[in-house]
């Protein structure tokens, strides 16, 4: 068959027009969902039914936070402890995905939700830390992974700094925390070897707690509250701490706080290790049930 510079270009043409995309009048992908879910009570106080209302969604994906993540358009959760909890739907359709969040709020304590955390803190009654007798478990540095070490105790500041060492953190599944300094505290120093906070007006060391000035009375044995999630431990009280006094939440502090909260970096049933993480370091203590 002849070919002609006229077969070519037709056979071109053909082949481009072969190659085009069909375009369905009905692909039009449509607007954004209009996020809606309903947050209906359970068959207790602690359960919940959390559903997507959302029209022509096809995928659902709730963030509850610490409670942990679902994906069904109708979710069971369960809830241990009162308190106000963020619940987040994202919500799909043929046009996108938008979220929304609520609030829900439990009003008891679940008798029989002891789990997880809270009962490695409690046993699910109450249970007695203690700073571990051995090095390191204070320790400061820039991080809790590259090795490098500002400060650690070693095995005499054991000894040396037993009204520290003996410091007992009580913790109970109704959500209250005892502290027992039993009876003194140890008065640390600054970065410059300056006692820290300077109006302490102690030196360095083990003193009685009536050695306490009144404004700092509450640093010493108290009852507090806590809770407790899957990454952080929070004390709450004016005074309450763990490890070491001057070690708040983001950054040391020279006064009583009216909560201090830690990072988990560790929890078993006869360890916790805990952290506060600064911009410039962190300072991480490690405790053993008693």
């Amino acid at each position: 068959m002849k070919i002609t510079t006229y077969s070519i270009l037709l056979i071109l043409l053909i082949s481009l027009i072969g190659c085009q995309p069909y375009i369905d009048e009905k692909s039009e992908l449509g607007a954004l969902p209009n996020a809606s879910f309903e947050i209906i009570p359970g068959a207790t106080p602690n359960d919940f039914i959390l559903k997507n209302t959302t029209p022509d969604a096809f995928l659902t994906k709730w963030d509850l936070g610490d409670l942990g993540t679902a994906d069904s358009i109708e979710a069971r959760v369960s809830i241990p402890l009162k308190g106000d909890y963020e619940i987040t739907m994202t919500t799909f359709n043929r046009g996108g995905h938008s979220s929304l969040t609520k609030t829900v709020t439990v009003t008891q304590d679940d008798p029989n939700g002891c789990q997880g955390n809270i009962k490695l803190l409690t046993d699910c009654g109450e249970k007695t830390w203690k700073l571990a007798p051995e090095e390191g478990a204070m320790f400061i540095g820039p991080d809790l992974t590259s090795g490098t070490v500002w400060w650690a105790n070693g095995i005499a500041d054991v000894a040396s700094r037993t009204c520290h060492f003996n410091n007992e953190y009580t913790f109970r599944s109704n959500g209250e925390f005892q502290f027992d300094t039993k009876g003194d505290f140890w008065a640390d120093v600054d970065g410059n070897g300056n006692v820290f906070p300077a109006d302490l007006m102690v030196s360095e060391g083990c003193h009685p707690t009536t050695d306490l000035p009144a404004k700092y009375q509450s640093w010493g044995s108290g009852l507090h509250q806590f809770t407790i999630t899957s990454t952080s431990l929070t004390v709450s009280g004016e005074g309450a701490w763990m490890g070491l006094y001057k070690a708040g939440t983001t950054e040391e502090v020279g006064a009583p706080q009216q909560s201090i909260t830690y990072t988990i970096v560790e929890i078993t049933e006869d360890r916790l290790v805990l952290a506060t993480i600064y911009s410039w370091g962190v300072w991480r203590f490690t405790f053993v049930a008693q």
